[in-house]
């Protein structure tokens, strides 16, 4: 963005390309001035680009209108009436065949004050019959439009990337947009307005939160800095990129409740991070309030850790968790939208123009395929990924189908101080602060590596907004990978080489190996490095230092050893810990503890000893008539226990549970929380009567089932009079959507002036 004379603002709408520029146009039209106009392209127009019959909004003018759009690619173009021979022309038809009283022209080309009188008042515009108006927007009075309304910007994110933030933003939002930006690169400036984008919008907007789910490389983390960037401009929301629920409570601020909080991969990033999943449990409650005060927040994740997570998440403890997700299929992004992500990338890359003009006609196959996203359209107009690309049809269908082991080949083909820098990253769980400051196993992996703290310096400035980039986060500079599948990547170039697996596994921080790493030779969804046995007790000798105090590392450590290890692991950990079992706790399911997990995953391994089993007996007996706690129900605990041992659970829950369920419904409603909801507060209660339930009619015992169904009735009562009392989760916004449809059929290819 451009400052020209007399503070006008350039939004170099030059870079926009035909297509864009004139979608712009028809937003400024439709959404802006809320005329409801029909879009045309190409040979379905007649001539127009736009058009609709009526009264125009605050001026006197009545008939039928024609929007046209001129479009250059060349920024110091100005406009002349010579330039509009052709408009003229269409013009004349038009009147003739009655579906233009007014003509409107937008360009992105320069038009002085002069000029533009001239235009207005001895064009030949003046001189068609029938032709009652004759108006036309340059580039200045576009930009002009673009700086007063935020509602357009929002509407046409990728206005935010080119260029100068302070023209628009105060100070603060300032500054605040360009750490967003800085974390995205030069992403943002090719932005696309997808049918995902505003489905995203509209669920921000009436219910304050927005869960993204899709698979890698779809475009999650670009739609939510769009989505940010347009809170901060058209609501003043400060805006908080966090990276976990410890975060989300340091900066909720009830005092000055207009904030956004953007949570990257807020589940894991490349598979389940079962710490920060059960930390969010704890926080939904104070989200909730948020949203209700105003904020608005805003979660991405691959779809299948979803799917995983979603298992031990508590999401009616958040009700907008199921009704605000946004689930980003690259299948049902458009072909429009595709070819303009395409374009966008080819033309605004760093390729050459003999690269553009070479690629160009294979752009529409390229955009068509079934397995084409955004993430490879970054890399086709990057020079850095297609340096050894030929271009021709095969080559650039396995571009497209084949990104990760490309990304592989790439990575084999670096030098040793760009793989050092690489390798620091992923050592540091993703996220490396600037300055460097490396410990002695960081050293001691660059030297085995062949790198340098120099050379490392020098790569992570090189490989920047290819397969790096540094954002500002927390008051201090990070770099990171430049996208999630490059970290892929990486992690199975490392699980193909058995040297740099061990400074990973020597050097990488614990909590990241044990969600890294699985030490089975099972696939596991988003695991990509597979230990193997040679290297068991390097990993084990690893754990030891390890720190289980806080019940988050607790979790981390047993759903490793119950989600990713198999019999040899377990029983060499085992011979190296042999006190285990004695460091465990079983407790009620409320608590989410995994303990007991590991207890039933040593017993189908046949390790557990049997003085242990009987221990998980004693407490899960004690847990169920204490806290109404039917653990023992799950089929893969109840092989624990022996034909004798169920049977006498279910008679002390017969005896000491079911006929004192009236007391029990009451002294769990008189500890609700009203930040928390009322169906959630008794899930365990109504959990347990449907497990009675199914033990007890297949015993016929009907006064039993008769108390049950009668504390569902005193739980309904309960939870009714409990919402009463709560406050409305969120209150009514209005959405500001686009009024008009842009896909439609046209023979004039988007990729035209691609190369120009």
């Amino acid at each position: 963005m451009n400052s020209q004379s007399n503070n006008i603002i350039d939004f170099n709408l030059h870079t926009l390309g035909w297509k864009a520029f004139q979608d712009l146009c028809i937003s400024i039209v439709a959404d802006i001035w809320g005329q409801e106009v029909q879009s045309f392209y190409d040979s379905h127009d007649g001539g127009r680009d736009g058009a609709f019959r009526g009264t125009w909004i605050d001026e006197i003018k009545s008939g039928s209108f024609t929007v046209q759009c001129k479009f250059t690619a060349d920024y110091n173009k100005g406009i002349k009436p010579l330039d509009l021979k052709d408009e003229l022309e269409k013009a004349k038809k038009l009147v003739s065949k009655g579906l233009s009283d007014h003509y409107i022209l937008f360009t992105n080309a320069k038009l002085t004050g002069y000029q533009d009188a001239v235009l207005q008042t001895e064009s030949e515009f003046k001189k068609v019959d029938g032709l009652q108006s004759f108006t036309i927007y340059g580039k200045e009075r576009i930009s002009q439009m673009i700086l007063d309304s935020p509602k357009l910007r929002m509407l046409v994110p990728r206005v935010y990337g080119l260029g100068d933030l302070s023209q628009i933003l105060d100070e603060r939002a300032g500054q605040q947009a360009t750490a967003i930006l800085d974390s995205l690169g030069d992403d943002i400036s090719k932005f696309v307005l997808t049918e995902a984008y505003n489905r995203s919008a509209k669920a921000l907007v009436e219910h304050g939160f927005v869960l993204l789910l899709g698979e890698p490389a779809c475009g999650k983390s670009t739609i939510a800095a769009a989505l940010s960037l347009g809170s901060l401009d058209e609501w003043g929301c400060s805006t908080f990129k966090i990276c976990s629920s410890d975060d989300f409570i340091k900066h909720w601020n009830p005092n000055e409740p207009k904030r956004l909080f953007w949570i990257d991969d807020a589940f894991g990033a490349t598979q389940v991070d079962w710490r920060a999943t059960f930390s969010w449990n704890s926080v939904f409650p104070h989200i909730n309030a948020a949203i209700r005060q105003g904020a608005k927040v805003i979660f991405t994740s691959r779809d299948y850790i979803y799917k995983a997570a979603k298992r031990e998440l508590k999401e009616t403890a958040i009700p907008v968790l199921l009704s605000s997700q946004v689930v980003i299929d690259v299948q049902d992004i458009s072909l429009n939208e595709k070819e303009q992500i395409l374009y966008n990338h080819i033309k605004l890359g760093n390729q050459s123009d003999q690269y553009k003009s070479k690629i160009k006609p294979y752009l529409n196959d390229i955009a068509s395929n079934s397995r084409f996203t955004p993430e490879v359209a970054r890399r086709l107009g990057n020079k850095f990924f297609t340096d050894s690309l030929y271009i021709n049809s095969s080559s650039l269908q396995n571009f497209v189908e084949n990104p990760i082991p490309l990304l592989i080949e790439i990575l084999s083909t670096i030098d040793r101080q760009s793989l050092s820098a690489l390798a620091m990253i992923f050592m540091r769980a993703g996220a490396l602060e600037s300055p460097l400051k490396l410990n002695d196993s960081e050293v001691n992996a660059l030297s085995l590596i062949g790198g340098s703290l120099d050379g490392v310096v020098n790569s992570l400035n090189d490989l920047k907004d290819s397969l790096t980039i540094r954002s500002f986060e927390n008051s201090s500079y990070v770099w990171r990978f430049k996208h999630p599948t490059i970290r892929d990547a990486f992690a199975q170039y490392l699980a193909n080489n058995t040297e740099l697996m061990e400074i990973y596994l020597l050097g990488a921080p614990i909590t990241k190996l044990l969600q890294e790493v699985a030490c089975t030779s099972n696939e596991i969804d988003g695991v990509k490095i597979i230990v193997p046995s040679s290297q068991y007790l390097i990993l084990i000798n690893r754990i030891k230092s390890f720190d289980r105090s806080h019940y988050q590392d607790e979790w981390l450590f047993n759903s490793f050893l119950t989600r990713r290890c198999n019999q040899e692991f377990l029983s060499e950990y085992l011979a190296q810990f042999p006190e285990l079992f004695d460091s465990l706790n079983i407790t009620s399911k409320s608590y989410f503890s995994d303990d007991l997990l590991i207890f039933v995953k040593f017993f189908d391994e046949g390790l557990l000893p049997e003085k242990y089993r009987l221990y998980v007996v004693k407490k899960l007996s004690e847990l169920a008539i204490d806290n109404q706690d039917t653990q023992f129900f799950d089929p893969k605990i109840n092989q624990l226990f022996s034909f004798d041992e169920l049977n006498k659970i279910k008679k002390s829950i017969a005896e000491n549970v079911i006929p004192n369920l009236e007391d029990i419904v009451g002294d769990i409603s008189s500890d609700y929380d009203e930040e928390s909801d009322p169906e959630e507060h008794f899930s365990d209660l109504n959990m347990a009567l449907l497990h009675y339930e199914e033990i007890f009619e297949s015993e016929g015992v009907n006064d039993l089932l008769e108390n049950i169904h009668n504390a569902r009735e005193w739980i309904k009562e309960e939870i009714k009079e409990l919402e009463e009392r709560r406050k409305p989760a969120w209150s009514d916004n209005e959405y500001f959507g686009n009024s008009h449809s842009n896909n439609y059929v046209t023979n004039r290819s988007i990729f035209d002036d691609v190369d120009s």
